[in-house]
């Protein structure tokens, strides 16, 4: 390997390393939608030059968690109610997708610990806040994604659900128990039609479940709370 190669790798290396922390510090909170991400900042905290940390924000951009716009630097990126319907259209079918690919796949357990855990949250049983609710979530159309076995809907999924995850920050908090058993008791559906490897069933699920959830957050951005048995947009 040429010393240009190592110097390539390296430097891919630590860019990389960047947008997986300012990744983390977007999808966790500490950064909030708006909030500036100074390259100067950014890079005395990392101990780097400005140089991998200006490539990371780029990156981060075409991920769509991060907006770069010239005179004003990087922030991360705020989603309009245009933009979030837009986004969870493109989720409903991808995820629809796979579940379906999913059910076909019969015989496989990996959603059992999952169906217990939302069994326990829609009866009452265990009790979970927002946050872990949330991450329980994630994890679950994350395992959905990756029961598909097709690596473009693994791939398009990654990042299509981190900006969910964006996105939701902006109603989590909001939601009540009732919403967070509703949302349990959908996810039960769904885990229940893939086991019983009932495709059509696990697709309907999925982009009911979808819908309702792309309603839930357009309400909370009209400034509405929204009742959990709602069944019209806004």
């Amino acid at each position: 390997m040429t010393s240009r190669e190592r110097d390539d790798n390296g430097g891919t290396r630590k860019y990389e390393a960047i947008r997986q922390e300012l990744r983390a510090r977007i999808l966790s909170g500490r950064y909030q939608p708006g909030d500036p991400i100074p390259e100067r900042v950014v890079a005395d905290e990392l101990a780097v030059s400005r140089v991998p940390v200006r490539e990371a924000l780029r990156q981060l951009e075409r991920d769509g968690l991060v907006s770069i716009i010239a005179q004003r630097g990087a922030h991360v990126r705020e989603f309009s109610a245009e933009n979030m319907q837009s986004l969870y259209q493109a989720r409903e079918a991808l995820e629809g997708m796979a579940a379906r690919l999913a059910a076909e796949r019969v015989g496989e357990t990996y959603l059992a610990p999952f169906m217990e855990k939302f069994t326990g949250l829609a009866d009452g049983s265990i009790d979970m806040d927002p946050t872990e609710a949330a991450e329980l979530g994630n994890e679950f159309h994350e395992a959905i994604a990756r029961g598909s076995r097709n690596a473009s809907v693994i791939e398009l999924l990654a990042t299509i659900h981190d900006r969910v995850r964006l996105c939701r920050r902006l109603a989590y908090g909001h939601a009540s128990p009732a919403w967070s058993r509703r949302a349990a008791e959908e996810h039960l559906a769904i885990a229940t039609a893939i086991s019983d490897g009932d495709a059509d069933l696990a697709e309907r699920a999925m982009r009911e479940h979808v819908s309702t959830w792309a309603r839930f957050l357009q309400s909370r951005l009209a400034g509405d709370s929204p009742r959990p048995d709602f069944t019209e947009a806004g």
